[in-house]
């Protein structure tokens, strides 16, 4: 049987897909790696129903994630990015890592 690099790739993120379906329900989950395996199969090129089984397992994962932070905004960040996998919208946020233009100036009669 020969195989070509289409028929490849369909059982990659077939077998990744069921791999983190079985670590999601194994019974000591490791939800990171869970994220880790779906991540590779939304790069795999895998039709969208399998796209959409992966986000939301994705998500599901997320969550558990974020049931067991104990860092508060590590929770919330988990907590949005499900959120976000699960309403199927990826917000594209600009990050600026400093402001751009010149500083402001406090004016003479305010305190500091």
């Amino acid at each position: 049987m020969v195989t070509t690099d289409r028929s490849r790739g369909r059982l990659r993120w077939r077998g990744l897909l069921a791999a983190a379906q079985r670590e999601y329900d194994a019974p000591t989950p490791h939800y990171d790696k869970v994220i880790e395996l779906l991540d590779q199969v939304v790069g795999a090129a895998a039709p969208s129903a399998a796209l959409r089984s992966a986000k939301a397992l994705q998500a599901l994962a997320l969550t558990q994630l974020a049931y067991t932070a104990e860092y508060g905004p590590l929770r919330t960040v988990y907590l949005t990015a499900a959120r976000e996998l699960a309403k199927g919208q990826v917000s594209a946020r600009r990050v600026s890592a400093a402001p751009s233009g010149p500083p402001a100036r406090r004016s003479a009669g305010r305190p500091r």
